[in-house]
């Protein structure tokens, strides 16, 4: 996290917050499937098989391969944009698809097809890690925090080592953001069952859109500063 500017940090709080939405969202719909935890799914598939639960194994093993095509395609949009838009454009056209794909998951509630809708809120939410990547490896982990919390407790104990507090609780942040967006998920759920896709669709396209005029305001105040500071 020390590696991010402020701003990004706040930003891959806010998305982790919409993976916990949408991760309680398929939780409650698909009646104990997550869609951003992997590790849980794939303890789901192996104690269900075991327990002789193949429709559980099953879906769980679908939620694994769903989330898996997702983050094949966040990275495959992440290449072509590499090779199509400047470099610091990157992340946004990452955001967009993003936003895309979760915009289809609530047109797809409305239509009447909550199934196909929370396997496109799948692909959304492995889309997603591809936002924070540098030099290939996610560099912000958004929807999965068990080596957050590893990190969180180093960096904890480095602290009274002399190390920076601002390192375990940029990690604590990021656990915080998830765990409040999983109980908002599931309030909202409560509310609107599986049309709360809706909100999580309006939601991100809310931050990417702020992201985007704060990275626009930037590069334009950054640009006023070098012209005054070199004028050639």
């Amino acid at each position: 996290m020390q590696r991010h500017t402020a701003g990004e940090q706040n930003l891959a709080v806010s998305f982790a917050f919409i993976a916990g939405f949408v991760d309680s969202i398929g939780f409650l719909f698909l009646g104990g499937v997550f869609l951003s935890f992997m590790s849980g799914n794939t303890t789901r598939i192996a104690t269900s098989a075991v327990e002789g639960n193949a429709d559980l194994a099953v879906l769980a093993g679908s939620a694994v391969a769903f989330f898996l095509l997702g983050v094949m395609e966040g990275a495959l949009v992440r290449r072509l944009a590499k090779r199509r838009v400047r470099p610091d454009r990157v992340r946004e056209v990452v955001m967009v698809n993003m936003c895309v794909l979760f915009s289809i998951a609530s047109l797809l509630v409305l239509l009447d097809a909550p199934r196909i809708a929370i396997i496109v809120a799948s692909l959304g939410i492995g889309a997603m890690n591809s936002i924070f990547e540098r030099e290939g490896e996610v560099s912000i982990a958004l929807t999965y925090m068990t080596g957050t919390l590893v990190k969180m407790g180093q960096r904890f104990v480095d602290a009274f080592f002399g190390g920076p507090h601002s390192a375990w609780l940029g990690h604590l942040k990021m656990w915080a953001g998830l765990t409040l967006g999983a109980f908002t998920g599931a309030v909202v759920y409560g509310y609107l069952g599986i049309a709360s896709l809706i909100p999580v669709a309006l939601l991100t396209w809310a931050i990417t859109g702020v992201a985007l005029l704060v990275r626009t305001y930037g590069r334009r105040h950054g640009a006023v500063v070098k012209i005054q500071v070199d004028p050639s």
